[in-house]
């Protein structure tokens, strides 16, 4: 297998990794503003060797990544290899009516999912936006949910509120919080965690078999304490689906 580098280009966060022989290396990534991408891009990636393929599953726009696909030409003469979804590939089914509507990275952490996973599973990615997705135990992906992430509905309150002010990143408290900071922080993190269970409590129930849970994106570390089931924390699951992806295809 050629020596890829494969990315992740998320809302908020660039994450990459080398992977030599189907084996991952350890994963960087870099926070991003518009006007700081091309600075990104120009960052020392630490790569073992110049890579022979370059793999991308991308929720940005259409700039970047063609500011993506410029760059990856420019640094070692490749082609940038844009991920979609398909119907089928690497045991998953998609559910989609039209598969390629999928995000490239729910595609990519379904496919990682299936492989790290013999039963049926929920993916849940809490990012900047929270997306959840079932599939069953024969790779069957049964469809979705996508809702604003935890950071968005903080912004959504501090910016269309007029008493309400306070940081988007800020930690939670308790269960109960005695600030308007705390309540929306952690009002955030309660109403994610009531959705997923309840998801989880109903799918369970309409499949009739064990729903495993896997959590990935940057609030998962905060979401985590708050789900009552057994998760599973796969920070890196759309890089692995990336690189199972690079191990079927040429």
């Amino acid at each position: 297998m050629p020596d890829c580098l494969l990315i992740d280009a998320g809302n908020s966060l660039l994450k990459w990794a080398f992977s030599r022989n189907g084996e991952m290396s350890a994963v960087g990534q870099v926070d991003y503003a518009d006007n700081e991408f091309m600075a990104t891009l120009s960052q020392p990636w630490s790569l073992p060797t110049p890579p022979q393929r370059v793999l991308l599953a991308s929720v940005v726009s259409a700039g970047r990544v063609q500011a993506l696909r410029s760059w990856v030409e420019t640094s070692w003469h490749l082609p940038l290899e844009l991920v979609s979804a398909q119907a089928r590939a690497c045991g998953v089914v998609n559910g989609y009516a039209q598969p390629e509507q999928l995000g490239a990275d729910r595609w990519a952490a379904l496919i990682a999912a299936r492989q790290l996973l013999s039963g049926a599973v929920c993916v849940v990615d809490s990012g900047t936006a929270t997306t959840l997705d079932v599939m069953d135990a024969e790779g069957r992906h049964l469809g979705g949910l996508i809702v604003p992430g935890v950071g968005l509905m903080r912004a959504s309150l501090f910016n269309n509120t007029a008493g309400v002010r306070g940081d988007v990143d800020a930690v939670a408290g308790g269960l109960l919080a005695t600030d308007t900071q705390a309540a929306v922080s952690g009002g955030s993190l309660q109403a994610t965690a009531g959705l997923v269970e309840r998801l989880l409590r109903e799918v369970r129930a309409m499949l009739g078999v064990p729903l495993t849970t896997i959590l990935c994106g940057g609030a998962a570390p905060d979401l985590l304490p708050l789900l009552p089931c057994e998760v599973r924390h796969e920070p890196d699951l759309v890089l692995k689906g990336l690189n199972i992806i690079a191990m079927n295809t040429s």
